[in-house]
């Protein structure tokens, strides 16, 4: 082996993350302290070199290589560009944490991208231990793996074509032609988006502009192309803000008395604002939302955790909701409806 070979097998190693021995590095390629250390000093020099070379761009993990670790004696180590460039075993917990609470993926796909990422832990002994559990027991929403959909569907996106597909909602299936805008994923779901996020959610099925992929079959990408102008995107972070479960709507100023502990809202609308506490104890908390059904759902679940102070149609959607829900029961509620403004 020549000695380009071994700087280069060296440098390969360090930029994987590797922590590196100086005596293991003798052992291996049969060479003395001071020839392992005049590789050491060739790969430091590079490492210069490259840090004042290369273009900086926020989307290469390679802008800058940092300097190599002496730190540790007869240890050599990438030890920045290691941390800012790969997961730890800790932000790797996180993320398989994350992935199994969604539930989005198929069985067989969870299981793929897990071990994908679970070759880059460290301590796998121990993380499979922690995680052995979820993984069990997993249960994933969609019944059949999303990855070759999703990536049709990507590709029709971004070259702005037509996608024709049948589509199944509550037992009822149609033909569709829609220009993918967005893949998003809420609430168990990956859904493709062909509209803006302010679109009223129609129950006119064949209105529809957002489609559990789940549910999405015979899927064609068309020779027909159709540009969405950038006013009428779908803006799905905006929307995320807006409501907790994956509904359209036009924006809104939701304003709320809540009787528990307001982090509940404020984690799930994160532009909420407390505006005082009452005399009662409870928070007026402002919330910039959407008046679809979402954030209609969500106040439903609150029960008697909220009380809508404006706009008011909101308030009478709730009222009338509760008094169906009460008439399941036998309960009759005739009274007019109170004037909760205030």
């Amino acid at each position: 082996m020549s000695s380009q070979e071994r700087i280069l097998i060296i440098f390969i190693r360090l930029l994987q993350g590797n922590k590196l021995s100086k005596i293991d590095l003798m052992e291996e390629f049969h060479k003395n302290g001071s020839t392992i250390q005049r590789d050491i000093a060739i790969i430091d020099e590079l490492l210069h070199k490259l840090n004042s070379s290369l273009p900086a761009s926020k989307f290469s993990p390679f802008k800058n290589l940092g300097e190599l670790d002496h730190s540790h004696r007869g240890y050599y180590q990438l030890t920045d560009f290691s941390q800012s460039s790969y997961m730890d075993d800790y932000e790797l917990f996180m993320i398989f944490k994350v992935l199994f609470a969604s539930r989005g993926f198929h069985e067989n796909e969870l299981k793929t991208i897990y071990y994908k990422l679970f070759a880059n832990v460290s301590n796998q002994y121990t993380m499979d231990r922690l995680l052995s559990n979820e993984r069990f027991y997993y249960e994933g929403v969609p019944k059949q793996d999303l990855y070759p959909t999703i990536k049709l569907l990507l590709n029709a996106m971004l070259n702005q074509q037509k996608v024709e597909f049948s589509y199944t909602k509550n037992g009822e299936t149609k033909i569709f032609k829609r220009v993918p805008m967005d893949i998003y994923f809420s609430d168990l779901y990956f859904f493709m988006i062909s509209a803006k996020h302010t679109t009223k959610d129609d129950t006119d099925f064949d209105a529809l502009n957002k489609f559990r992929i789940n549910n999405m079959t015979h899927i064609t990408i068309l020779n027909e192309h159709e540009s969405v102008e950038y006013a009428n995107r779908f803006q799905g972070g905006v929307l995320r803000n807006q409501t907790a479960l994956p509904f359209f709507g036009e924006p809104i100023t939701l304003v709320i008395d809540f009787f528990y502990e307001p982090a509940y809202v404020l984690d799930r609308f994160p532009n909420s604002v407390i505006k005082r506490v009452n005399s009662d104890g409870s928070h007026r908390i402002e919330i910039p939302a959407n008046n679809g059904y979402g954030v209609k759902m969500w106040l439903l679940e609150q029960g008697a955790h909220v009380k809508v102070i404006s706009p008011k149609y909101i308030q009478n959607y709730l009222i009338d909701n509760m008094k169906k829900t009460l008439s399941y029961y036998d309960i009759s509620i005739n009274e007019e409806k109170p004037n909760l403004s205030q």
